[in-house]
């Protein structure tokens, strides 16, 4: 947002705000008001309407009755559009990860489950999720498609709404780890296809893992 006194103010309560409603802190559909928030960060309305305005353009808020800003609400259609976006960029970039990948991608990837998996075994689910969209994020970097990785990169707000109130007890991150995995050795192998397959399977399973 710039390094300004203004813009720094505005980006200080952006941050805070995005991170109300990723955590689920600002609960879905409730509003915001400028005055308000204004208040209860210390800063005029100006900021405020700036933060507003970038939020509003991430599409994390949504223009709501009587001028309100409400905090989206990732309804069930909107849960099924995020992940067929998702099969369709990380699939895209599976092909192109195969043929780049070096050993030093693979070894990357696999520090990152051997991390997830002990955030599994000590139940760190914050950790783990944190470690999952790092482990994503890093699969579609090996492809070297930067505008797809800033495509993702945007779409992670979603995803890790559609979270909220999923469990994520210790055998659940374990599967999700052992799915990891696989992915890995598959790009090691530089399966193409298997690896596609196995991501939109992935990414598109809701279940519990056992």
């Amino acid at each position: 947002m710039g390094t300004d006194g203004r813009d720094t103010k505005a980006a200080r309560v952006y941050e805070a705000l995005r991170a109300g409603i990723l955590s689920g802190e600002l609960v879905a559909g409730s509003a915001l008001d400028e005055v308000s928030l204004a208040d209860a960060h210390g800063v005029s309305r100006t900021p405020v309407r700036e933060a507003l305005r970038t939020l509003t353009s991430e599409g994390l808020l949504v223009p709501g009755s009587r001028r309100q800003l409400l905090v989206v609400d990732v309804s069930e259609r909107h849960r099924s559009e995020i992940v067929a976006i998702r099969v369709a960029l990380e699939g895209a970039a599976a092909a192109e990860a195969c043929a780049r990948a070096t050993p030093d991608d693979v070894d990357a990837l696999r520090l990152l489950t051997i991390k997830q998996r002990r955030s599994a075994d000590t139940d760190d689910s914050e950790s783990f999720l944190r470690l999952d969209e790092e482990f994503h994020r890093a699969l579609a970097a090996v492809a070297a498609m930067p505008t797809l990785s800033r495509l993702l990169m945007q779409l992670g707000a979603f995803v890790r709404l559609t979270r909220l109130g999923e469990p994520t007890g210790r055998r659940h991150m374990r599967g999700l780890t052992r799915e990891h995995e696989h992915l890995v050795d598959l790009l090691e192998a530089r399966e193409a296809a298997g690896l596609r397959e196995a991501l939109e399977a992935h990414i598109s399973s809701t279940a519990q893992r056992r």
